[in-house]
């Protein structure tokens, strides 16, 4: 997956970016989709739901690109 694009990840919470990193589709599988809490999950703003979508993304419509846009919107969970 060497020449697949690498990810430039943010997520996402209250309106504004809390934190930011580069990563492969290799560790995109923990990063991403390890231990997070629930988030919506958009590459290059098309919602995605597993890490298959994203890999099937990255190496069919964007194989050719050098870095994808990865927004993780975190569920901002609130109890009263």
């Amino acid at each position: 997956m060497s020449e697949l694009p690498k990810l430039k990840v943010k997520w996402w919470s209250l309106g504004s970016p809390d934190e930011e990193a580069i990563c492969t589709l290799e560790q995109a599988k923990e990063v991403i989709f390890g231990n997070r809490p629930a988030v919506l999950i958009f590459v290059e703003g098309e919602m995605i739901n597993s890490y298959e979508e994203l890999v099937q993304l990255a190496s069919e419509r964007y194989k050719g690109n050098e870095v994808l846009n990865v927004a993780l919107l975190v569920a901002d969970i609130g109890g009263g």
